[in-house]
Parts: structure tokens; C-alpha cells; sequence
């Protein structure tokens, strides 16, 4: 390639990374007619230990809090004081209700037993939401604490609706069905499944029906009100899937189409996670069926907000390190490599692009930035630079046996090629090893194929093009690696 033509391109390479970077990561400011500019890393969902944490507690019926014990306690006074505070069996920070779930001095054994069956399942909506950073923990025995981040804009609905432990159930206008009254009726029986679809600006939930289902909704729908009716009626007739008491899904006539096939839209497809949360909701109550327990609804003023573990202004310090440290690698190569290190800064940055990116948009919605994300991320910059050093010594090895610079160049990518190749295969098998972990260390193996992928490739293939052109710019070939010109001397 001509110097000239290299010369260009380097300007071009050089403009669109530096306007890849302002996208990925420029900080946030205001701009003149655009009310704000926000980088790529803005749109982040970030982890508990960086972003804090919504939390909540289900309390079944029959348990209170110890704070709820003494705020009754203060409205009553002489024999109903007594005969509330002998009510109630103290285990530590809860109250048992003596006649609903205790014997003796504990819990009934079936309480218990309803009690772990139903938190097993509540821990188990949440992971099959797919929550990357999140908590279900048990309480003094009987009661759960749940967490979740800051960053997800469900989380009230969460805490809500998956603390419903009741049975599945159809009603067409608020009546159970005639097919589930029998003794031996199943929704099973009408229901195989639920799925999630889009169309159009919407996001739906189709209720899978078994051919009983198909023909019970059949038989219904020219019962039912059309919804535009039904939004200016109050007693429009819908067939509503609840759990216990609660309606989960309205099926007004509108939902069912010719084929009797049931698609019930609940929100704009930009909050399609709302309506998977709620298709895990469904399946689970399908497949487990009801827990004789029931847990208090948690309210709006229920939810609780914990700070970041990592500190109030930890994003920002993480923003500020990470920034010096990429710096740091940039000015430590082109001080030992030159213009090879120059080559690096243009890969260092690369990687700093595809990363932010992908992060920020291919994987938002699946999981959330944790400290566990900025570390590998760090991992992987690191890993870029010292591959990329690797690869500097074995073309100045090369070009001390006396070969050109374009020669040794070739040489040295050749001889670091497969141990390069075996470090990021094993590096990517791995990752993808930690899938088959629990939820977090999944997000993790994500998060550390998208860092491995995208090392391999800068190291690869983009530095080794980034290094084609810069050299072909360059004049003196030797002084670009910042190496001497070896002198064969004259035998005398």
C-alpha cells in the first residue's frame, strides 16, 4: 500500500475511532437543542453493588414483623394487650400467630413444609426471569427477603406477583369455568403453556390451549364483550386467568382469533421484560399448581432502598480508574514500542468500543454492570496489551537476525500465531464452561465471551490491519518499531 493511501486511511481510522469513543463513553452533557448527549455506558443497567438495591419481605399469613408486633401492641391497652401479646409466639425477629400455624413452641411441621416448598418456588421465578444480580433469602426461618437492582424498572410488579402462591385457575366474569368444577378437572387439562410474542409496537401473551382449551374458548367467546365495550363497562365479560384470588391475565373477545388462538397484549414491546416476568409467573403457577401458605402483599411503601455496596459515587470512581489505567497502558507502549505501540492504542481502544457496545445494547435486558463486569472487562484490556507486547518481541527477535522489517513483521505474527490462538480457545472454553452455573455466574460467562471474543479479534486480526497500514505510512520502518538497523560488518 502507497504511503499516501495509508496516510488516508490512518486519518479515517483515526476519525471514526475517536467518534466511537465519544459514542461509547464521553461523558454526559448538555447540548444546545438536544436536551442531553448520553454515552453508550449510560444506558447500563447497573448491579446492586453499583447501582444499590430495591428490597422487600414476604411475610406469610399468620407471621409478622417484630416492628408490626409493637405498633399493635401500642393500640392496645390491659386485657386486650394481653391477650394479644399471649397470641403471638416470638422467633427472633418475627411473631408467630399461636392459633393459625404454632404447636407447642414452633411452627406446625405442615407450615413449614408449605413454607420451604412455596420459597423454593418464589427463588425459582426469579432465577427463570433471568435476573443477573438479584437475592431471595430466607429470614428467621419463616419469612423471605428479597432483592433486586435499582436499575430494573419491574421491580415493584416483581416483588407483587411473585409472591402469589395460590392456585391456577379460569373464570369467565369472576365464575369458574364449568370444564374445572368437577373433582378431578385439571387446568392443565385446557392450558399446556404460555409465550411471549411481539407485534407490531406490542408485546403479548399467547395462552397455549389444549384442544379441550380450544373448544371451551369455542364455546365462550361469542359470550364475551368486545374490549372496546368493555373499556367503557364495568360489567364486561373477560376469561380470566388468576392465581388464587388474583387476576393475572383479562381474555376479552378481541384476544381470540379464528383459530380460537389466545394473544392478550400487556405492554409496548420496549417493556417486553414485564410480560416475560409475567409468562414466569404462569408457567410456574401451571407447573407447580398451589402451596397451602400465602404470603402478604407487598406494597409500593413496603419496598425499602439499600445504597450501592460499592459506595454512593462508585461509578464514577470506576469511570475515573478505568480511564487512568487505559491511559496508562497507551503512553507505557508507545514509549517501548513506538509506533507498534501507537497500534495498540488503536486496538486498546477498539476493544474499549466493541466492549462498551456490547455491553450497553446486544446484551441490555439480559443482565445487569456489576463490579464483577468491570472487573473482567479490565481483564480483557489487559490481556489486549500484554498479547499485543507479546507479539512486539517476537518481530524484534525476528529482525535481530538481520531480515527486513516487512519480513520480521510477518515472522513474528507467524511464530506468536497458534500460542495466541490456544490462549484465547482456552480462555472462550471457559467461559463458556461457567454457563451451566447458577444465574450470576452466567451473566459472568457472557460478559467474559463478549471480553475473550473481542480481545482475540483486536490481537488477531484488527491490530495486525491497524499494523499493515500505520507501517506503510511510515518512512523509516525500523525507527516505526523503534528499533536500530543491524550492520553487517566487512571480514577484513
Amino acid at each position: 500500500m502507497g504511503k499516501k493511501k495509508s496516510m488516508v486511511l490512518m486519518v479515517l481510522l483515526t476519525i471514526v475511532i475517536v467518534v466511537l469513543c465519544a459514542i461509547t463513553v464521553f461523558p454526559t452533557f448538555a447540548l444546545g437543542g438536544v436536551k442531553k448527549w448520553n454515552p453508550a455506558i449510560k444506558q447500563y443497567d447497573l448491579g446492586a453493588d453499583l447501582g444499590g438495591v430495591y428490597y422487600a419481605y414476604y411475610y406469610p399469613e399468620g407471621v409478622i414483623s417484630e416492628a408490626e408486633y409493637e405498633d399493635n401492641k401500642k393500640m392496645l391497652e390491659g386485657d386486650e394487650l394481653a391477650d394479644y401479646e399471649a397470641s403471638y409466639l416470638p422467633h427472633g425477629g418475627l411473631y408467630l400467630e399461636r392459633e393459625k400455624i404454632v404447636t407447642g413452641d414452633t411452627a406446625t411441621p405442615d407450615f413449614e413444609e408449605a413454607f420451604n416448598a412455596a420459597a423454593a418456588e418464589i427463588a425459582a421465578r426469579y432465577a427463570a426471569n433471568g435476573y443477573s444480580d438479584y437475592r431471595v433469602s430466607v429470614v428467621d426461618d419463616y419469612a423471605l427477603k428479597v432483592e433486586l437492582p435499582v436499575s430494573d424498572s419491574n421491580a415493584g410488579t416483581a416483588f407483587t406477583y411473585f409472591s402469589y402462591t395460590g392456585e391456577m385457575t379460569l373464570a369467565k366474569g369472576g365464575e369458574l369455568v364449568d370444564e374445572l368444577k368437577g373433582k378431578e378437572a385439571d387446568i392443565k387439562d385446557l392450558i399446556k403453556g404460555f409465550s411471549v410474542g411481539t407485534q407490531y409496537d406490542v408485546a403479548y401473551i399467547k395462552v397455549n390451549l389444549t384442544k379441550a382449551g380450544r373448544k371451551m374458548v369455542d364455546e365462550l367467546k361469542s359470550s364475551l364483550t368486545e374490549s372496546t365495550a368493555a373499556s367503557e363497562s364495568e360489567s364486561a365479560t373477560t376469561l380470566d386467568v388468576k392465581i388464587g384470588d388474583q387476576v393475572i391475565v383479562s381474555i376479552y373477545k378481541d384476544h381470540i382469533d379464528t383459530d380460537n388462538e389466545v394473544k392478550v397484549p400487556l405492554a409496548y414491546k420496549e417493556n417486553k421484560a414485564l410480560v416475560n416476568m409475567i409468562e414466569v409467573l404462569l408457567d410456574s403457577a401451571l407447573e407447580k399448581g398451589g402451596f397451602d401458605i400465602e404470603f402478604a402483599a407487598v406494597t409500593n411503601g413496603e419496598i425499602r432502598v439499600a445504597e450501592p455496596v460499592a459506595g454512593e459515587n462508585a461509578s464514577t470512581v470506576i469511570y475515573v480508574t478505568v480511564g487512568v489505567v487505559m491511559l496508562l497502558l497507551i503512553v507505557l507502549a508507545v514509549l517501548k514500542m513506538g509506533g507498534f505501540g501507537w497500534v495498540n492504542a488503536y486496538t486498546t481502544l477498539s476493544y474499549l468500543i466493541i466492549v462498551g457496545l456490547c455491553f450497553a445494547f446486544i446484551s441490555k435486558g439480559i443482565f445487569e454492570i456489576t463490579l464483577g463486569s468491570v472487573l473482567i472487562f479490565v481483564a480483557g484490556l489487559v490481556l489486549t496489551n500484554v498479547v499485543h507486547a507479546f507479539i512486539y518481541n517476537a518481530i524484534k527477535e525476528e529482525a535481530a537476525t538481520g531480515k527486513t522489517m516487512e519480513s520480521s513483521v510477518k515472522g513474528g505474527y507467524k511464530t506468536t500465531l497458534w500460542g495466541i490462538v490456544d490462549l484465547y480457545a482456552v480462555l472462550l472454553l471457559g467461559s463458556l464452561a461457567l454457563l451451566i452455573g447458577a444465574a450470576g455466574v452466567q451473566t459472568f460467562a457472557l460478559q467474559a465471551i463478549i471480553v475473550v471474543v473481542t480481545a482475540a479479534f483486536c490481537n488477531l486480526l484488527w491490530g495486525r490491519v491497524i499494523n499493515y497500514v500505520a507501517m506503510s505510512a511510515s518512512k523509516d520502518k525500523f525507527k516505526f518499531f523503534r528499533l536500530v538497523r543491524k550492520e553487517d560488518e566487512d571480514d577484513d
